[in-house]
């Protein structure tokens, strides 16, 4: 469990009515919530000349303020509690920590009990392990029996989004726009991320799924090193700005440190925090359908095969002869692998990528070396000012979402309930939970972590996602500051400033492939079949040039291979989908 929650994480990672619905950039947002709660928010209360609504509901239809657009003109402020009835909604989701589900249920774990207390919202809990998910969904599928909130709906669902609604089994959100004052509203909050808006109503009047959406633009992973060693080295993360001053740094540590080994992490997709994007191509592989697409002079290409694809390759294959990564890397998909965990705590290796959190886990008590600590360090450029093109980790998404099932018997009260999680109040109790159990005020009237949260045996992130807000299933807005709110959670809190450096992060987009773009059911079922022999091969073929299992001179052999996969029907077909994003959505 614990390895499967640190990978989702990495790359970096991955609610229902039983009763009543037995069918089973730098602007932060249309909400300016404060994560500390400490600050003023702009809010739309209810307004006053409406009539007082009759019945056990609190929703919000009819109560609020639009523009000529009809798009809300302010957060919206829910009369607490939303329903007095004892309709119980289903929600199929997965228990994080296992050990930590009462025998009760969820349902009587502190979080979740406070969210029924405020909201009024009955929910049981049906809780699938991560490794049993996907089956349990294709059985509850095949039965038509779908839970009336279904946790990460976007991704377990095998056909289109729009499939599950056109089959009855996804409701259509925007049919019930009136009752999501708040997540509607953030549809429009980004006019300067054409993403935004076709992620979430990628087609007019269509809404699939209640995104996670992040409070904040930056970045949350990217590489970090041993400070300690620089320490001992007389060098600084500010040294480290170059490819040759990257790999500079991992000589020193091999040769300089005693017991660095490995000093490199290297993962079995090579690059999954995309460090190396300084080569104008994507450098992970075999994580998507076909492989990794950016944008060059309008067309769409593949990564994994091209030339500058072959540049990177010929460097990392040196580094591999130069002995900087650890021999198993081929089955290392995480920081949460045993033996990975083992290197980086004992001092075998030395830099690895990271979100920020992660290197809590390897450093002061958590490592053989009490003063051992990890430090940001930024991505790698091929010369000094050079300006990056694609590879841009930053997003207003996380990976959760809600969907909801279309035979939910009360569907206003159940997206109301979820539209909560978007306002004020909502994200303020969501990202912090229970007062005196996920957290405390400091001396300053500060909200901080508890002790139980950031000394969790699990690790702080894993505990967050178990005792408050699960940015990894669920729907809701997220704030990552909040995982660095504790004594010495400043040092954490540095690193996504150290990486977002305007100074040395130069990016503006250009070959960046548009994450919204949406593929018709028809071509992406003609991509699966297309995808599943190209990612083989390239499993087989391109990761085989990282250790000399295949020498660099049958790169040539190797790119001609993919052409007899059908690699180039698959770039039109992607190319076709990508053309009409843009006339969408491109201005």
């Amino acid at each position: 469990m614990r390895k499967k929650v640190a990978l989702l994480l990495a790359i970096i990672l991955l609610v229902a009515i039983f009763g009543a619905c037995n069918k089973t950039g730098s602007d932060t947002g249309p909400s300016t919530s404060d994560p500390t709660g400490n600050g003023s928010t702009a809010t739309i209360a209810p307004t006053d000349n409406v009539p007082e609504e009759t019945g056990p509901y609190n929703l919000a239809a009819g109560k609020y303020e639009v523009d000529v657009n009809g798009v809300p003109t302010g957060n919206y402020a829910y009369d607490l509690p939303l329903s007095t009835t004892d309709e119980v909604f289903t929600e199929w989701t997965t228990p994080i920590i296992a050990d930590e589900i009462p025998e009760t249920g969820a349902e009587d774990m502190t979080y979740f009990k406070a969210a029924r207390e405020m909201t009024g919202v009955n929910i049981e809990y049906l809780m699938i392990s991560w490794a049993d998910r996907a089956t349990n969904f294709s059985v509850l599928l095949a039965s038509d029996d779908l839970p009336d909130l279904i946790t990460n709906g976007n991704l377990y669902y095998t056909g289109t989004l729009q499939q599950a609604v056109d089959d009855g089994f996804y409701a259509n959100l925007y049919d019930y726009k009136e009752y999501m004052p708040n997540y509607y509203r953030s549809i429009f909050a980004h006019p300067e991320d054409i993403n935004v808006q076709a992620t979430i109503m990628p087609y007019p009047e269509t809404i699939y799924v209640f995104y996670c959406e992040y409070g904040e633009w930056q970045t949350r992973d990217c590489l970090a090193a041993r400070g300690d060693w620089l320490d001992r080295l007389g060098m600084t993360n500010e040294d480290i700005v170059t490819m040759d001053d990257l790999h500079n740094l991992c000589m020193l540590f091999k040769t300089e440190i005693d017991g660095c080994t490995s000093p490199f992490l290297l993962f079995n997709t090579l690059d999954p925090h995309s460090s190396f994007t300084a080569f104008d191509t994507l450098c992970h592989a075999n994580i998507s359908v076909v492989a990794p697409q950016y944008i060059l002079d309008g067309q769409v290409q593949f990564a994994n095969s091209g030339p500058n694809d072959l540049k990177f390759m010929t460097m990392i294959n040196q580094w591999w002869n130069d002995g900087l990564f650890q021999p198993e890397w081929l089955s290392s998909d995480g920081t949460g692998t045993p033996a990975i965990r083992e290197a980086l705590s004992t001092g075998t290796m030395g830099i690895m990528g990271c979100i920020a959190s992660e290197a809590a886990d390897f450093g002061g008590g958590n490592n053989s070396d009490p003063n051992a600590y990890f430090v940001p360090i930024r991505k790698p450029v091929l010369y000094e000012g050079q300006v990056f093109h694609l590879g841009d980790v930053r997003s207003w998404f996380s990976l959760g979402a809600w969907a909801l099932s279309a035979k939910c018997a009360n569907l206003p009260l159940l997206v109301s309930y979820c539209d909560w999680f978007y306002s004020d109040e909502g994200v303020t109790f969501s990202n912090w939970g229970v007062e005196g159990f996920s957290f405390e005020y400091n001396e300053n009237g500060e909200r901080q972590l508890t002790e139980f949260i950031y000394k969790h045996p699990y690790g702080l992130a894993t505990a967050l996602i178990q005792h408050t807000l699960n940015e990894v299933c669920d729907g809701g807005r997220i704030y990552a500051s909040r995982s660095y709110a504790y004594p010495g959670g400043e040092v954490l809190a540095a690193f996504s400033p150290f990486w977002d450096d305007p100074d040395h992060y130069r990016y503006d987009g250009t070959m960046q492939w548009p994450p919204a773009v949406n593929i018709s059911p028809e071509d992406n079922a003609r991509i699966a079949q297309l995808g599943a022999d190209i990612k083989t091969y390239i499993a087989e073929n391109y990761l085989q040039f990282v250790d000399n299992s295949k020498p660099l001179s049958e790169w040539d052999s190797y790119v001609d291979g993919l052409q007899n996969l059908g690699w180039e029907e698959a770039r039109l077909i992607y190319q076709k989908s990508y053309d009409e994003f843009m006339e969408r959505f491109g201005g």
